[in-house]
């Protein structure tokens, strides 16, 4: 498999039990290309569960994780496998919650992504902080076609 939407699911409903299932699932899918898990209120605990399944999907292009309620927290799991994902050229982690220090730690992974097109990070409250190391990171991605804040 190499496309999988599972959006708007809430598969943090059960706590550990949804999200840690479907991320026992998702670590045999190392082919993935697409994922969507967008809308299912994963949050800090959620995210960290997903991001140890994400972590082996180095083929990975596009993933949408907005709408999750991530919080610094959660992004900072994120980050952490996104950092491995060489090959993304779609993100959107909109509506998270971010914050500076969470927009902190995806823009350390997002330096490594120099195939971006497109990325969501709106929503997030970034603030200056969070916007400026972002903005860092985007001075290398000269292939941003799409761009929203």
């Amino acid at each position: 498999m190499t496309q999988l939407d599972l959006s708007d699911n809430n598969l943090n409903a059960l706590k550990a039990e949804g999200s840690g299932a479907v991320a026992d699932a998702l670590r045999k899918m190392d082919k993935m290309t697409q994922l969507d898990l967008s809308y299912n209120g994963l949050r800090a605990e959620g995210a960290a569960a997903v991001a140890r399944a994400l972590g082996r999907m180095d083929k990975m292009t596009q993933l949408n994780l907005s709408n999750n309620d991530l919080g610094a927290e959660g992004a900072g799991a994120v980050a952490g496998a996104l950092e491995r994902m060489d090959r993304m050229t779609h993100l959107n982690l909109s509506n998270n919650d971010l914050g500076a220090e969470g927009a902190g730690a995806v823009a350390g992974a997002l330096e490594r992504m120099d195939r971006m097109t497109h990325l969501d990070l709106s929503i997030n409250n970034l603030k200056a902080e969070g916007a400026g190391a972002v903005a860092e990171a985007l001075g290398r991605m000269d292939k941003m076609t799409q761009l929203n804040l």
